[in-house]
């Protein structure tokens, strides 16, 4: 059935999400967590590794 889902069959709280992602990557995140509570990480705390390894590696003893 969620194969024959369309934009306009969702609630308006979830539209969003689909004009983001897609309705292919929805219908995905919907199988996968469905019915759960799903945090989504901002963007500075999911950069913070790769900046943290930037520094890292473009630091010379200095």
């Amino acid at each position: 059935m969620l194969d024959n889902l369309t934009i306009n069959d969702l609630p308006d709280g979830v539209v969003d999400v689909v004009e983001v992602i897609g309705m292919d990557a929805f219908k995905s995140l919907v199988k996968f967590a469905g019915g759960s509570n799903l945090y989504i990480p901002n963007e500075s705390s999911l950069v913070k590794g790769a900046r943290n390894r930037m520094i890292r590696e473009s630091f010379d003893g200095d």
